[in-house]
């Protein structure tokens, strides 16, 4: 697991019970850390995430569900 979800996942879980029950079943973006905004859509987040920080360099959280796993497909994220 790379840092930036290391530090995201820590960060999420923190104020974990506050998002769920303002934001349920809406999307967080998080880079280093930090929440950077909460999206309607994982798909708007994914795609500001790419935008903004690049692929690998940020995490979604989807908030009131349990974290997706992309299994295999988790390693070929590039570290850049």
């Amino acid at each position: 697991m790379n840092s930036q979800l290391h530090k995201n996942r820590a960060a999420y879980n923190a104020i974990k019970e506050e998002m769920e029950a303002e934001h349920f079943g809406r999307a967080a973006l998080l880079h280093d850390g930090e929440i950077v905004e909460i999206y309607d859509d994982s798909g708007d987040a994914y795609a500001i995430g790419c935008e903004k920080f690049g692929l690998g360099n940020f995490s979604i959280e989807k908030i009131g569900e349990p974290p997706i796993s992309l299994g295999v497909f988790t390693m070929c994220l590039p570290k850049s």
